[in-house]
């Protein structure tokens, strides 16, 4: 078993952006037909979509794509039995409840939008999804939370999973480098406002959709794109149910454009379009040639980073560095008399203030957004896996008292690039040392990629108690060869039931 199965197929070509003229032929809403030339982004995108085909995508990028479903996969069943998810999964049988699709983990059938809502609150809940540094999005699990119950409802290829996983990362992330400001800093959750999007795109390619179909689509999506961040102050749940939402949004976006329901094209760009309607900032400039340009040659997917640990992306580093610190010098909370933690200025605000909720933190969640408790944690406890900001860590005493000793400090290097994620942690002992280590770019990055050992270390530990080895083993091995399976429900049917 290995991840990087298929290596030794041959160097296939890219698949280059050639813009193909996509007709459109539609009734209007008083019936007539309307004929004209879709010459948009989402146009453009929509083209490229259809004839993405995995014998013309370099070897390294599918290799990637499965690992990152393997990933995801691994994540989902995680969060399987948490509370938050047990809530999601009742609403989501109450409002949507149907059959003929199958949510990861969790036996019997619900509808096709109930199981996409589910995987994707299991996908992100723990904040254990992987990230899309430059655009500061989660590309992966709006995508796997409505691809996977597609393709096993429909027992489709392994091969049209991978597809529509990469089709929609890859188009999701180019989406996010159209604005160059960040949209938490005009109040929206990235991975909600673009998940939708991606997750659209995801499901138009599993299930064949036309051009102009998909199109329609994208044009319903910008009417379902939502996701404020207004849970980060107080920690409640709703943040967690963005992916969710999402993707039971691009389920609908899909259903109506396959029954002819009409979208507009150029919602990206157009005068009333998407990025003008949220993107108001002063003086910003609409990059639109980001989501096209170099489609098929250049691969953002290969900047998606995976987590190694439960938390936001940018304190990675600050975790690495932390446990660094721990293992080669054996530090005892009781020796620290302050920690530093330098972190880019742009995510000073929302990891690291006010004080009062990040030093002690709500929920589960809230934790997870805490600069200075997990700092604490991570010192503390000496691992930050998915059993991470458990209630009781919340309220252990000596992280508390750590916690206060931490101090946020907002650094400029480290946010001068944004297609990197460093920082840096500088330890005062009471004997009068100081200790500092600094990570450059978080652990799963391009700049510091993690192994396919790795992926499946932390799918096994994901997994640990509630696969059963001979299932988790299973799993692992069909997984990495995705793209070789002939049916993809004979997996999923087991890891429903299990």
């Amino acid at each position: 078993m290995h991840a990087a199965a298929g290596r030794g197929r041959r160097h296939r070509a890219a698949v280059r952006p050639r813009l193909r003229r996509v007709a459109a032929r539609r009734r209007d809403g008083g019936g007539g037909v309307t004929e004209g030339i879709v010459d948009t982004l989402s146009g453009r995108a929509a083209d490229w979509l259809t004839r993405l085909s995995l014998a013309d995508v370099p070897p390294e990028v599918v290799d990637g794509t499965r690992l990152r479903i393997l990933d995801l996969v691994g994540v989902m069943l995680a969060a399987r039995s948490l509370d938050v998810v047990q809530a999601a999964k009742r609403a989501a049988l109450e409002t949507d409840g149907g059959s003929g699709a199958s949510i990861l983990g969790h036996p019997g059938e619900t509808s096709l939008a109930a199981a996409a809502f589910v995987d994707g609150v299991m996908g992100a809940v723990l904040e254990f999804d992987d990230t899309h540094i430059e655009s500061n999005i989660h590309p992966t699990v709006p995508t796997v939370a409505v691809a996977i119950p597609e393709c096993h409802r429909r027992r489709l290829p392994g091969a049209r999973l991978v597809e529509a996983v990469l089709a929609g990362s890859e188009l999701s992330c180019r989406l996010g480098l159209v604005a160059p400001v960040r949209m938490h800093e005009l109040g929206f959750h990235p991975t909600a406002v673009y998940g939708v999007f991606g997750a659209v795109w995801a499901l138009a390619k599993a299930r064949g959709l036309s051009a102009r179909q998909v199109v329609d689509a994208i044009g319903a999506a910008g009417s379902m794109s939502a996701g404020l961040i207004s849970s980060f102050e107080d920690g409640t749940s709703t943040k967690t149910m963005h992916v969710g939402m999402a993707a039971a949004s691009a389920v609908r976006a899909v259903g109506l454009a396959s029954q002819g329901v009409s979208g507009p094209a150029a919602v990206f760009e157009g005068r009333f379009g998407w990025f003008r309607s949220h993107v108001q900032a002063p003086d910003v400039t609409f990059r639109f040639s980001a989501l096209t340009d170099g489609l098929g040659t250049d691969w953002q997917v290969t900047s998606i980073a995976s987590k190694i640990h439960p938390c936001a992306f940018t304190m990675m580093p600050h975790i690495a560095a932390t446990l660094a610190l721990r293992e080669t010098h054996g530090i005892r909370p009781a020796d620290v008399a302050e920690i530093r933690a330098h972190i880019m200025p742009r995510s000073f605000p929302i990891l690291c203030e006010p004080a009062a909720e990040k030093l002690r933190p709500r929920t589960t969640w809230h934790g997870r957004i805490s600069l200075q408790h997990t700092v604490a944690e991570a010192l503390v406890t000496g691992r930050m896996d998915k059993h991470a900001y458990a209630p009781e860590n919340l309220r252990n005493p000596e992280i508390n008292a750590l916690a206060d000793k931490v101090k946020p400090i907002a650094d400029p290097a480290a946010g001068q690039n944004l297609k990197r994620s460093g920082g840096t942690v500088s330890i005062t002992l009471r004997d009068g040392r100081e200790l500092t280590h600094t990570i450059d770019d978080m652990p799963g990055t391009r700049a510091n990629p993690i192994t396919a050992n790795d992926y499946v270390a932390k799918f096994r530990a994901n997994v640990d108690g509630v696969l059963a080895p001979a299932l988790a083993d299973e799993a692992i091995e069909t997984l990495l060869r995705l793209d070789r399976i002939d049916d993809v429900a004979p997996l999923f049917d087991k890891l429903c039931r299990a």
